[in-house]
């Protein structure tokens, strides 16, 4: 049969236009590191500053979470997905945003598979450079430390949030298997840093396994860790504006945005002799610089609401704190407690020039005085809603109450359940509920 000629002509133009698309779909993606590469010791300095980077993003996405379930934030914005967490019934929606989100997102953050990715990438790095030897990576010890560390991080930030985690297709564990495995990461962190110099990381190293030992009840260790952290120590998570991935998320979710707010319960926190109580007498007390909330012009997305910003995170650029010397003395003060509490307090106070407490120190006391001072100091950092968990303290709104606006009740979520997409990609896991 003969062919038309425009036909011919037609394939000819259409082979190579066919051609063409086939290349476009070898091309990769800039922003993509090929998964081979992560095999590779050459790599090795590659894998753990990726690792860095996923821990960094998720710690941000972690704080706004912990924030908004507890009465740091409040809800500002018209997305229903997202308001469980500021109606504390997250915790009976396990196919919820908290499990699915990643920790980019703005409007819905999320927390399991942000901290989920974090622990596996420093988990995974410091599997590689075990298995590796000096020759083949130099400077090993020291990428081990901050794989190891920020291992630690992420394993302790995860057992803040969550009521239970899995990791690596295992069966799900709880807090404190959580903190125990965070405790395992950062001795071996402080170890190689101690070998490879690396004073930073001993000392994030120290003030991590402070953290998670006094979570666990071991007041001795937490307290002995504690002591060691010098005047001035702090570990951030790196932020800029020029990357959504690299927001400071406090930032971003309040001012630059608009979807979240400082609630109303923490815009004034007062600081005086004794614990403050809302609505009583303020004589001796002064607003605390450290918890200090900033009207903003941003518009909120609700339309309704005025948005108040922490005043520790003004940009986009703004850190984040990771470990630091002043949560190392409130750790200090927590596992000693009495008068020793108050002295620790007391000097933390100074350095701010607010007034001292001078209020009975009974046991109990103290432990309110603790939490309220952690609410101050921590503010905004991600602690406030494990530590409503673990001081049993009143959830405000009450349960029960009605939900303004958006519908429903207040729950009690403190600690997050096993999330849906764990159950169901985790054969280990699916019984879990």
């Amino acid at each position: 049969m003969t062919r038309n000629p425009l036909f011919r002509l037609a394939a000819a133009i259409a082979l190579p236009a066919l051609l063409a698309c086939n290349q476009l779909l070898d091309v990769n993606a800039t922003d993509r590191v090929p998964a081979e590469l992560f095999d590779d010791p050459a790599q090795a300095s590659l894998m753990v500053n990726s690792a860095v980077g996923d821990f960094e993003c998720a710690i941000g996405s972690f704080v706004v979470v912990e924030a908004i379930i507890s009465d740091e934030f409040s809800d500002a914005q018209l997305g229903a997905a997202a308001w469980p967490y500021d109606r504390r019934d997250a915790n009976t929606q396990p196919g919820g945003i908290y499990g699915t989100s990643p920790c980019t997102s703005n409007q819905n953050p999320g927390v399991y598979t942000p901290m989920s990715t974090a622990r596996w990438s420093a988990d995974h790095a410091l599997t590689k450079l075990q298995a590796w030897t000096d020759q083949q990576v130099p400077g090993r010890g020291a990428l081990m430390a901050r794989s190891a560390l920020y291992a630690g991080f992420s394993y302790s930030l995860m057992g803040m949030a969550m009521c239970q985690a899995a990791f690596d297709l295992q069966a799900p564990i709880d807090q404190p298997a959580m903190f125990a495995l965070a405790e395992a990461r950062f001795t071996t962190a402080m170890g190689e840093a101690t070998t490879a110099g690396l004073a930073s990381v001993v000392n994030a190293g120290l003030v991590g396994r402070a953290r998670v030992r006094l979570f666990r009840g071991d007041l001795p260790g937490a307290a002995a860790d504690a002591q060691l952290v010098p005047a001035g120590f702090e570990l951030d998570a790196s932020a800029s504006s020029d990357d959504n991935r690299r927001f400071n998320r406090v930032n971003a979710v309040t001012t630059f945005f608009g979807f979240y707010t400082v609630d109303t319960m923490s815009r004034r926190l007062r600081v005086g002799p004794t614990v403050f109580v809302p609505g009583g007498d303020s004589t001796g007390f002064v607003l605390d610089p450290r918890s200090k909330a900033d009207s903003t012009p941003t518009r909120a997305a609700d339309g309704v609401q005025k948005i108040y910003q922490p005043a520790k995170y003004p940009s986009r650029d703004t850190p984040i704190p990771i470990a630091h010397y002043e949560e190392a003395q409130l750790i200090v003060a927590e596992a000693q407690g009495g008068a020793n509490a108050v002295t620790i307090i007391n000097a933390l106070r100074d350095a701010q020039s607010l007034p001292h407490y001078t209020g009975p120190t009974d046991a109990a006391s103290i432990t309110q005085l603790i939490a309220d001072e952690r609410r101050r100091v921590l503010f905004v950092e991600g602690f406030r809603n494990y530590d409503m968990q673990r001081f049993n303290l009143p959830l405000l709104p009450a349960p029960g109450t009605n939900y303004p606006s958006k519908g429903g009740t207040y729950g009690n979520t403190t600690c997050l359940p096993l999330p849906d997409i764990e159950r169901f990609n985790n054969p280990n896991a699916s019984a879990s509920r």
